[in-house]
């Protein structure tokens, strides 16, 4: 039995240390979506310490950021919405927390795909820092 524990724990370990990913740092970044979501509403966002702040069509939100795990995270914000104009569909889907899971790094590009479990999915593309 120490054994298996000993084995299982080596490649959980192996696993983690196989992601090439780690949170995003302080500063800016734009979002690009693969081609799949390319009609999806363009944005930008920053964060400074564990807060995201989302610019959208001249519009800033200010969401505060959950760490899930090295390489995941979610967001929440206070912003109360008008569920009023809502299909039911639009209403279920707004009660799910979604995630964003990064992937891969490579140099200034965060590869992220946002979930609402493991098998669903919102949508994927790149987190792009520097200055925009």
């Amino acid at each position: 039995m120490k054994y298996l524990i000993f084995i299982l724990f080596i490649f959980s370990l192996a696993s983690v240390q196989a992601q090439n990913c780690h949170m995003l740092k302080d500063g800016k970044y734009r979002v690009e979506y693969d081609s799949v979501f390319k009609n999806y509403p363009k944005y930008s966002f920053e964060i400074k310490g564990n807060v995201y702040y989302k610019f959208e069509n001249e519009i800033k939100r200010d969401f505060k950021i959950i760490k899930i795990s090295d390489c995941s995270f979610s967001l929440e914000n206070d912003e109360i919405i008008d569920e009023s104009k809502l299909t039911d569909l639009q209403k279920m889907l707004l009660q799910q927390k979604p995630y964003f899971e990064i992937y891969k790094v490579e140099e200034n590009e965060y590869y992220f795909i946002c979930r609402i479990d493991l098998h669903v999915q919102c949508y994927s593309g790149k987190f792009i820092y520097g200055n925009l």
